[in-house]
C-alpha cells in the first residue's frame, strides 16, 4: 500500500509555492487546492477593483465586487499571519495627518468603501450626497448635505480633542454606528 503525500501548496493565481515574506492564505470559502493564494496576489487583485478619490481633506476608496469568482463567498477585510492582523484592503492615511478618522460605509452588497478623514488638513467635513460635500455617500436615504464631522479642542488649547456629529436638517435624520459604549458628561 502506498503511502499518502501531503498535498502540496500553492498560490492559485500565480501556480507557485509559498515564499519567504508573501505567505499563502485562504481568504473565502473554497475548499481544496483552489483555497490557496499568496497574500500578495490577493492584495494585487484587491487593488485593481479599487477605485479612489484622493483630496487633501478626504481620501475615499470603493472596492466592487469583494467576492471570489469561484465560491462567491465574500472576501474578508483581514487575515491573522502569525498572531498578526493584516487588512488586505489598501488605503492611503495622509502623511501630514496627525489626527485622522477612517469611516466605513456599510451596505448589504459586496462592495465595500472606507473614507479617510484628514482632520489635520480641515476640522469640519461636510457628509451627504451633494457635490459641496467632502465625504460623499451616494444613497436616496441621504441628504445633499446630511452631517458633519467636527473635531472640537475643549476647552481650547487643552490638546483635549473630541469628534462632534452634527445632523444638518436631513430628511432621515443622522445615524451612528457605535461599537462600544460612549461616556457622556452632564449636560
Amino acid at each position: 500500500m502506498k503511502e499518502r503525500q501531503p498535498e502540496e501548496i500553492c498560490c492559485r493565481i500565480c501556480l507557485s509555492e509559498e515564499e519567504p515574506g508573501n505567505p499563502i492564505i485562504s481568504p473565502c470559502d473554497c475548499i481544496g487546492s483552489v483555497k490557496y493564494i499568496h497574500l500578495n496576489c490577493i492584495s494585487e487583485w484587491l487593488d485593481s477593483k479599487r477605485h479612489k478619490k484622493e483630496t487633501p481633506y478626504v481620501n475615499s476608496y470603493i472596492w466592487r465586487g469583494l467576492e471570489c469568482e469561484i465560491c462567491k463567498g465574500a472576501y474578508r477585510d483581514e487575515v491573522t499571519i502569525n498572531g498578526k492582523v493584516l487588512s488586505l484592503l489598501k488605503y492611503v492615511i495622509h502623511p501630514n495627518a496627525s489626527q485622522y478618522m477612517i469611516i466605513e460605509s456599510v451596505t448589504n452588497s459586496t462592495s465595500k468603501t472606507i473614507h479617510v478623514v484628514n482632520f489635520s488638513a480641515r476640522n469640519k467635513i461636510k457628509v451627504g450626497r451633494g457635490g459641496c460635500c467632502e465625504v460623499r455617500i451616494t444613497d436616496v436615504s441621504v441628504s445633499r448635505h446630511n452631517s458633519t464631522f467636527s473635531l472640537i479642542e475643549h476647552p481650547p488649547k487643552s490638546n483635549n480633542w473630541h469628534l462632534g456629529v452634527s445632523d444638518e436638517r436631513s430628511k432621515f435624520g443622522t445615524l451612528v454606528f457605535v461599537r462600544r459604549p460612549i461616556p457622556l458628561s452632564i449636560g
